[in-house]
């Protein structure tokens, strides 16, 4: 699953095991920077997973 930077508003994403789906209705405002962003310098602060599995884009 993209980082939570790249998720935009309207995309659903899905566990292809139990079938939850996830829409995105408001975009991150971090910025694609090392420095500002938990993505680069925590990590897993954004994965996202459901059924021991990382969600997969589905639509959007």
């Amino acid at each position: 699953m993209p980082k939570c930077h790249d998720l935009k508003k309207d995309e659903v994403y899905g566990c292809e095991h139990c079938k939850l789906e996830v829409k995105v209705i408001k975009e991150c405002v971090c910025e694609d920077d090392p420095e500002v962003c938990a993505c680069y310098s925590q990590p897993h602060s954004c994965m996202f997973a459901c059924c021991n599995e990382e969600m997969k884009k589905i639509s959007g």
